[in-house]
């Protein structure tokens, strides 16, 4: 089992699912969201919730960056997409299509792909790929001919398609797979990693975690691998340092590839903020990027930090500790509240300055200081 894949996030008709990134080899429409489509009764398909950003689902109407957008169906079965009252983005004379990404939306009639530009609801890309990505950095993925390869927003081919399969651009370069082998391309066409790797996942903050002969090392955006493969796990840079495992234990590096310090407890998880959440026998607590703990590791609960502040909690009851590990918040309230109560993965800790709690049978908004927000 991989320690740490990220997470893909879905809607399926208002119940929120979530599911590993790396379980699911979609490359084309990687770890979808789904919402539900009251005129067919079943869920359609669109974007991550990261690239759509802030995206609340109502009863199929979608508020995406302060616009409403309304999905159109015909008679006939076609679909389309327009703002609510206004301009339409997408004609509805397609089967389908992608909600689009940088202006650009893939849409699907007869069982060919192209592209129609939302500004003005224009078909600037004909519809001759058998299957497409979405545009990120410029450029999409294509299949013509059983191969993938990249266009351009003006249609213009920057990778002729060759790969048995094609990722989005992310951080600045896609991931390839030729032969069962895995590469990656860059956003000018280049091959920075020709495909040699059993395994690869997207480049996060300039790196890219690879597998050969079943170890996994780290590469950069030049193709130089930062980490030999030499071991049995590794996840993402997460505030300048990943966790890795080798041999049954887990440890961190650094971005050059230097081992820092070998964890000791049961559970590790990333740093946040300069610090990482510990668990040694039910119990929690948290290091710093030495190794040196901050705080005891005798929480019953925790949670990382976020805007100098972390959740701790001891019995039922719940308070804040600050980066020395100082109570600052005496444990005292009977109930906290994630920063998003409609995601299956609950975040907790303090969001623009405030946060959410319940005590002496109520709930409410405290300040950094403790104090209720009137």
């Amino acid at each position: 089992m991989r320690i740490i894949r990220g997470s893909g996030v879905g809607f399926k008709c208002q119940q929120v699912v979530r599911y590993p990134c790396w379980s699911v080899l979609s490359f084309h429409i990687p770890a979808s969201t789904f919402i539900c489509d009251p005129t067919k009764n079943k869920p359609m398909k669109i974007k991550t919730l990261a690239s759509i950003k802030a995206c609340l689902i109502f009863f199929g109407i979608i508020t995406l960056q302060a616009q409403k957008l309304e999905f159109v169906n015909t008679p006939d079965g076609k679909r389309g997409l327009k703002i609510e009252n206004g301009d339409v983005l997408i004609p509805a004379r397609y089967d389908d299509f992608h909600m689009y990404q940088e202006n650009m939306a893939a849409v699907k009639l007869d069982n060919k792909w192209g592209f129609v530009n939302v500004m003005n609801g224009t078909e600037v890309i004909p519809l001759k790929y058998e299957d497409a990505g979405d545009f990120t950095d410029g450029l999409a993925a294509i299949k013509l001919n059983g191969k993938w390869g990249f266009i351009d927003k003006a249609g213009k081919e920057i990778v002729a398609p060759k790969y048995d399969e094609a990722g989005d651009i992310t951080d600045g370069a896609a991931r390839v797979v030729l032969d069962s082998k895995w590469g990656f391309v860059d956003r000018t066409g280049k091959e920075i990693v020709s495909p040699k790797y059993q395994r690869a996942d997207n480049f996060y903050d300039g790196m890219a975690t690879v597998q050969l002969n079943e170890k996994w090392g780290v590469v950069d955006l030049t193709g130089k691998e930062i980490v030999p493969p030499k071991y049995d796990d590794a996840g993402q840079f997460m505030d300048g340092l990943m966790r890795v495992l080798l041999n049954g234990k887990q440890m961190f590096i650094d971005r050059t590839g230097k081992e820092i310090f070998v964890s000791k407890y049961d559970a590790t998880g990333d740093f946040s903020e300069g610090f990482a959440m510990v668990s040694a026998n039910k119990k929690y607590g948290f290091i710093d990027k030495t190794g040196k703990e901050i705080t005891a590791v005798n929480y019953d609960f925790a949670a990382d930090f976020s805007e100098g502040l972390a959740v701790v909690g001891t019995g039922e009851k719940y308070g804040f500790i600050d980066k020395t590990g100082k109570e600052v918040i005496p444990v005292q309230f009977e109930s906290i509240y994630p920063m998003s109560e409609e995601s299956k993965q609950k975040r907790y800790g303090f969001n623009d300055g405030k946060m959410k709690v319940w005590s002496g049978g109520r709930a409410f908004y405290i300040d950094k200081t403790g104090n209720e927000i009137k």
